[in-house]
């Protein structure tokens, strides 16, 4: 890189010249002064008066063309509403995956050179109040996407902080209405945190915390128990039991006492209703619609306190749900129904299928994969506060690393997993699982009315083979509904849009459209109105009439919204031939059997 006061080409040349090294893909900040020029690859670059640049390092093949934006893109971006760029943002990223390390990267740089500095002067110049704490909270979770989790925890104990003053009675201030859910937000990001920096140690194969990093989560953990302290001396309610509980959890100290059982008692549970309708395995009677938890896993679909999840829990139970699905990574999901079961006076009411998930492949040998397989179940355990696992499904992102098969059969062995289930299995290895002596009971895969691949492989395989679906995607994020029926296309640039939606937006495209989507839609509602039911009912009940599917899983936003009754409406009942008939003549015109071919068989999507 060279620095002269004007182009080579034209007039004289100061002798300034700076050579500057640069790792790939970082970049040096570089102020200006009026007329400065900078070659860089044999580009000039004009820096305007009084304005700075950052030059990049390029990556190998990188061409130095694409260090700089085209000004009519600039113009697109400077223009764009904020929720229409974040849509486009989102599209970009699916179709080129491979950017997403840069958008990283660059959120990192800004967050360090602009963020944290100007949230700090915020503070300084305005104080503290709920919106100083949502702007602080965005920064985080801008942290906490990026992979700048630990970092954020300083920033997180000021939030703790001055959440709890904000709550404090001030003869000279008015309580904010937002107070309560603002925390119970703080609540839930701090389980995200403590979920990333968990993930982090998975993926070094670490299972202790380096002492850095366990000072930071040993600090928040402190200053939250001083948060408890604070509300607990004012009569409040403590607004960070799921951060508490996590911090705990990771830390491995022994975990805070609360008072569930009086929650629960105030709710007077009861004995449990029976389903609705079961199917069976391995000799116990289940529900045939599972909870599913992993809207916890994220912020996006919003939290809630601990005491109105505990209450939804213990709806679900009265009426008939008590089997819940989450996972190791579903944040605080098994956390929060542990401890839940744990207070629960009805022993064996609730059924807990979580899963076993490895993302990385696992290139050890035998006894470390059988080390790494027990202390998951051991965590497993630890954090449902049980000594057995009712349902451990095990996702597996690598099929070309065959040690799954060994820890298969390291899971089938341990005495705390009851019963072993698989998650995102194509046939073929569910078909080399079971080769290999290895008993599998259940496989969660995706399965509706417009993703219908698993009638086509594998429902064939668990039908003989005694192997129960589990299905998610039933209601393609909540498009098989009554409320879409004669609506337009969704418009993906409303903040509204779930990602659930984005994405199977997507799969209604590739199956066959929207037209076609709303014929079926006004088929379903011809049907639901026979049996005095919803679209989403009908939907559901398609899936459940094959006999290969034990159950289907619901999303639950558990503390938020309820849709307990509109969930039992599915069970009880099934479809006429005639019901049947009039979707297959829809089902007919779609593009199925392209899907099966596109996107591979169950799973197959997701690698």
């Amino acid at each position: 890189m060279t620095s002269n006061s004007t182009p080579e080409d034209a007039f004289e040349l100061y002798d300034l010249r700076v050579e500057v090294v640069c790792p790939p893909g970082k970049r040096i900040m570089c102020g200006a002064k009026e007329g400065d020029y900078f070659t860089l690859k044999g580009e000039m670059l004009h820096l305007p008066p009084g304005q700075g640049i950052s030059i990049y390092s390029l990556y190998d093949g990188q061409s130095a063309k694409t260090a700089h934006v085209n000004m009519m893109t600039d113009t697109i971006i400077a223009n764009l509403p904020t929720e229409n760029l974040r849509a486009i943002t989102r599209s970009l990223l699916a179709a080129h995956p491979d950017i997403s390390a840069t958008l990283e990267a660059e959120t990192r740089d800004y967050i360090q050179e602009v963020a944290l500095p100007a949230a700090r002067t915020q503070r300084s110049a305005k104080g503290t109040d709920v919106a100083w704490l949502k702007e602080t909270q965005t920064t985080i979770q801008c942290m906490l996407g990026c992979g700048l989790s630990s970092q954020s925890i300083p920033l997180m104990e000021e939030v703790v902080a001055e959440g709890v003053r904000l709550l404090l009675p001030d003869p000279d201030t008015t309580r904010e209405d937002t107070i309560d859910d603002a925390l119970a937000s703080v609540d839930g990001d701090i389980v995200q945190i403590m979920t990333a920096v968990e993930k982090t140690l998975l993926a070094a194969s670490r299972t202790v915390l380096p002492d850095e990093e366990r000072q930071l989560v040993t600090s928040l953990h402190q200053c939250l128990v001083d948060a408890r302290a604070v509300t607990d001396e004012n009569a409040l309610e403590y607004p960070y039991v799921r951060a508490l509980y996590s911090t705990s959890m990771l830390l491995g100290v022994p975990l805070p006492t609360f008072d569930t059982a009086a929650e629960l008692g105030n709710l007077a549970p009861g004995v449990p209703t029976e389903a609705k309708e079961t199917f069976e395995m391995n000799g116990r009677k289940l529900p045939r619609v599972f909870s599913g938890l992993w809207q916890m896993s994220s912020p996006a679909w919003g939290s809630a306190p601990t005491s109105k999840i505990i209450a939804q829990f213990s709806k679900h139970l009265q009426a008939g749900m008590a089997a819940f699905d989450m996972a190791d990574h579903y944040g605080d999901a098994e956390i929060i129904f542990g401890r839940f079961r744990s207070a629960y006076p009805v022993k064996d009411a609730t059924f807990a299928a979580t899963k076993y998930c490895v993302f990385s492949p696992m290139k050890v040998t035998r006894a470390a994969v059988q080390a790494a397989v027990q202390a998951n179940v051991a965590e497993r355990c630890r954090r449902l506060q049980t000594d057995k696992i009712d349902l451990l499904q095990v996702h597996w992102q690598f099929y070309d690393d065959p040690q799954y098969l060994e820890a298969l059969r390291f899971l089938e062995q341990d005495p705390r997993v009851a019963n072993l289930g698989l998650c995102n299995f194509d046939t073929e290895h569910l078909e080399a699982a079971m080769a290999h002596g290895v008993k599998v009971h259940t496989n969660q895969v995706q399965f509706s009315l417009i993703d219908s691949r698993p009638t086509v492989r594998m429902g064939k395989t668990c039908e003989a083979n005694n192997v129960k679906l589990l299905t998610y995607g039933t209601l393609c994020g909540g498009f098989l509904a009554d409320k879409w029926l004669g609506k337009g296309q969704p418009d993906l640039y409303d903040a509204a849009v779930t990602p659930s939606q984005r994405k199977y937006y997507a799969v209604i495209r590739s199956w066959g459209g929207w037209e076609l989507f709303q014929e079926l839609l006004r088929v379903l509602e011809a049907v639901a109105s026979r049996h005095g039911v919803g679209v989403s009912n009908v939907a559901t009940r398609w899936v459940l009439d094959f006999p290969y599917v034990g159950a289907v899983i619901v999303g639950a936003r558990m503390g938020i919204s309820d849709h307990t009754d509109e969930n039992l409406a599915s069970l009880g009942w099934s479809l006429e031939e005639r019901d049947r008939d009039a979707i297959e003549e829809v089902l007919k015109k779609s593009r199925r059997l392209e899907m099966f071919e596109a996107m591979g068989d169950c799973g197959g999507e997701y690698r």
